[in-house]
């Protein structure tokens, strides 16, 4: 995943994990889920797999279940799996038509998935059902509101003012009813779904940067912004905020090694536990 990917081209925040996912945050998993050799879990939302794969590195004879909607991404999991000798279960599916029965989940993992979906709450529901008694899930989502950006270019302010504005809406045409602030949420949801949570963390993620990004950052922005705006009625708002980032791409060059950017974003890791 490229660190390229940044606020000014993603809204939902999910370009962010391989800022903070690191192998302290795999053991942090391991320990707060729990998971011995034999026992099941299930990775919602497993992306491109490196999650996936680490875990089952991390404790041999887990079985891992991987899950996401799109199939070259449960395909690209099998494929990393292989590469390195690991056997795991990846599958495309639906999270609010799971294809796994319901408590057959010793563990359950979902990271930045619930910001993507129409009905949180009900997707919530559906991955505490997969949990077994006694079984463990942790949610990780974002909470938007507690987003920071700050650039020395005047540019850059309004560059991302663009990319707030016209990212959040078009995130907000597939997810009307998911709140900013989803991540503070999802204590409470879990709870409502007969699980008992455990603990909260906030993980603050930041990226910082300073002397004017080369070329490879503003062509990876360009790129993804066209793969954003390439749906129906997104065309025109989608030129503007490209041209908003190309003036700030010239304002910083003519900055040069006086360039600063940074980002802060805020994930909010939940824990919950199904009675016995």
């Amino acid at each position: 995943m490229s660190r390229d990917i940044d606020a000014l081209t993603s809204y939902t925040l999910k370009h962010l994990r391989d800022r903070w996912w690191t192998a302290r945050w795999t053991h942090w998993v391991g320990s707060h889920l729990r998971c011995d050799p034999g026992e099941r879990l299930v990775h919602v939302g497993c992306g491109n797999g490196e999650i996936d794969v680490a875990l089952a590195l991390a404790t041999p004879g887990l079985s891992v279940v991987s899950l996401d909607v799109q199939r070259h991404r449960a395909r690209h999991t099998r494929e990393l799996a292989g590469e390195v000798n690991v056997s795991l279960h990846a599958v495309a599916g639906d999270l609010c038509a799971l294809p796994l029965a319901p408590g057959t989940a010793d563990a359950v993992l979902c990271v930045g998935v619930l910001q993507h979906l129409a009905d949180p709450l009900a997707a919530t529901h559906a991955l505490a059902d997969l949990v077994r008694p006694g079984g463990r899930i942790l949610v990780v989502e974002p909470d938007h509101e507690a987003r920071y950006w700050f650039s020395g270019a005047d540019a850059g302010e309004r560059a991302f003012a663009a990319a707030r504005d016209t990212l959040g809406g078009w995130q907000r045409e597939s997810a009307p009813d998911a709140p900013a602030r989803l991540g503070v949420h999802v204590v409470s949801w879990l709870r409502d779904a007969g699980l008992e949570p455990l603990s909260v963390e906030a993980v603050p993620v930041s990226e910082s940067r300073l002397g004017a990004p080369p070329p490879g950052v503003w062509e990876a922005r360009e790129r993804l912004l066209i793969a954003a705006a390439d749906a129906p009625g997104r065309a025109a708002a989608g030129a503007a905020l490209l041209e908003a980032v190309a003036a700030y791409r010239d304002e910083a060059d003519l900055q040069g090694p006086a360039f600063v950017e940074v980002q802060h974003a805020l994930l909010i890791a939940t824990l919950a536990q199904r009675p016995q």
